[in-house]
């Protein structure tokens, strides 16, 4: 008879038990962290659509793909560089978006070029997620921005699309 055999009949049948818990519980949380770490390299395409009017006011959003939601657009951070400038802008963005599941926050640079008509800029750049509660809270992902600035209608809309994924 093998020596683990002869030694865990001599314990008592309590920590016996405890032990084959262990064991158990053991095996049930590597298990677990398994489909975890498959969840989170598990990565999927989000569209983040967004209006909000011209200045310091709240816009909206919806989102489609990796998760759906929508609700308030805010403007935490904007920070404009590249003055004076043939092209345009460039425009340093921290946004929030308040959805019904929680929040997340994004980063974004986006170039502002002028078009042919005066009162509308083109927009191009890129974005990534930097902070998120509730069931955005182990939320990561980046992706690319485009989108106009109308000055004629008073109105931003910009399309985020990326990668997303939860840790």
């Amino acid at each position: 008879m093998p020596l683990v055999n002869i030694s865990f009949r001599l314990l008592t049948s309590s920590t016996r038990g405890y032990l084959r818990l262990v064991a158990l519980v053991t095996v049930m949380m590597a298990s677990l962290a398994l489909v975890g770490a498959a969840a989170a390299s598990e990565q999927q395409v989000l569209v983040i659509s967004t209006t909000k009017p011209l200045g310091p006011a709240v816009g909206s959003f919806t989102t489609s793909g990796a998760f759906s939601d929508s609700g308030n657009l805010l403007t935490e951070k904007r920070l404009v560089s590249a003055l004076p400038s043939p092209f345009g802008v460039v425009t340093h963005l921290v946004l929030r978006f308040d959805g019904q599941s929680g929040t997340f926050t994004i980063q974004t640079e986006i170039i502002e070029t002028v078009t042919d008509d005066p009162n509308i800029f083109a927009n191009k750049g890129t974005w990534v997620i930097v902070d998120g509660t509730g069931v955005y809270s182990t939320l990561h992902g980046t992706g690319d921005v485009t989108g106009t600035v109308n000055d004629t209608t008073g109105l931003i809309i910009r399309v985020f699309t990326g990668l997303v994924h939860f840790n």
